[in-house]
């Protein structure tokens, strides 16, 4: 190595090095976009609780994030009746709420009217083809729930635990 490339090595590892410092730094994430934030603060809680089946490690903001998180992935990759299936009633008595806390007032109706279809054939070992409208309303709504999750995490970042 030439004493010319030795300095330009040396401030590429500085700059990377720094590059990764604000890239990761907690503190700093809250000014990333929505979905950086987003992915990061669900990383954490899924660590912190078990991919969500532990709600006893997350207070009731975390609960918040975490309730509609799952609520999108689940959905999104197979309906309520999925959701259900894979979480049972775990999210059940905060699933209404917890939409209208991140300002998602149409899924929060949708969940609403899907909690009293899947409460009538929760016993039912087929899926529930009543909730197929309401994967329908979920899937047309305007609520973009991992954007309200971000916001919602933002506006209440100091009551997310999240270790580094």
């Amino acid at each position: 190595m030439s004493i010319v490339t030795i300095p330009r090595v040396v401030a590429a590892l500085i700059s990377l090095a720094l590059g990764f410092w604000f890239a990761f730094n907690p503190k700093r994430i809250w000014k990333k976009d929505n979905a950086t934030v987003f992915e990061y603060v669900f990383d954490k809680l899924s660590a912190k609780s078990d991919y969500g089946f532990d709600l006893s490690s997350l207070n009731d903001h975390e609960k918040v994030f975490m309730s509609m998180a799952l609520l999108a992935q689940e959905v999104n990759n197979g309906g309520f009746d999925q959701f259900f299936l894979n979480l049972g009633d775990r999210y059940n008595d905060i699933l209404v709420s917890s939409a209208e806390a991140i300002k998602a007032f149409d899924i929060a109706k949708i969940c609403e009217e899907a909690l009293a279809i899947y409460a009538e054939h929760a016993e039912q070992e087929d899926p529930i083809e009543e909730l197929n409208e309401c994967d329908d309303a979920f899937y047309a709504s305007t609520d973009a729930i991992c954007d309200l999750c971000a916001q919602y995490a933002r506006e209440h970042k100091d009551n997310f635990k999240l270790k580094k």
